[in-house]
């Protein structure tokens, strides 16, 4: 699998190696085959701001972002290699989350990069039923990814 990742904020370090590697960990528990790329950016309040108004008209920042290439995952071998799509994560945000909730950044980071990954690979929650869903997959793909330090540095 590649994994393409890059940090364009400077409010949160970011431990580029561990989100790879979570990357990478979930993608293999979903089955996805190695001839796969995806492609995660971390960025500020200001930048998520506008991708979230560009392509949510909303105005306002989020936590999260996914960007699919495909409405369906294709199925056929001859699509691979497969480019999956990109994950945009604010960590600024990420953090005031982690603060309401009552866990670390790193926690709430780990939660958002598995999130949009579920979302590339066609998780939804538009109905309670698939928030069941996608809400026990992730819980599962954390709880799999076996270690315990935190992806902030």
């Amino acid at each position: 699998m590649e994994i393409l990742i890059s940090n364009k904020q400077d409010d949160i370090k970011i431990d580029l190696l561990f989100f790879k590697k979570l990357a990478e960990f979930t993608l293999t528990f979903e089955g996805i085959k190695p001839l796969t790329e995806l492609s995660m950016v971390f960025v500020d309040e200001e930048e998520i701001e506008k991708l979230n108004f560009q392509y949510r008209e909303v105005e306002e920042p989020t936590d999260v972002l996914s960007f699919s290439l495909y409405d369906k995952l294709p199925q056929d071998e001859t699509e691979y290699p497969l480019v999956l799509g990109d994950v945009v994560i604010c960590p600024i945000i990420a953090k005031q989350n982690a603060l309401k909730a009552g866990c670390s950044v790193g926690q709430e980071l780990n939660v958002l990069l598995v999130h949009g990954i579920l979302h590339l690979l066609g998780y939804e929650h538009n109905s309670l039923d698939d928030e069941r869903i996608m809400m026990a997959r992730q819980k599962e793909i954390l709880n799999g990814f076996s270690r315990s330090e935190p992806g902030v540095k």
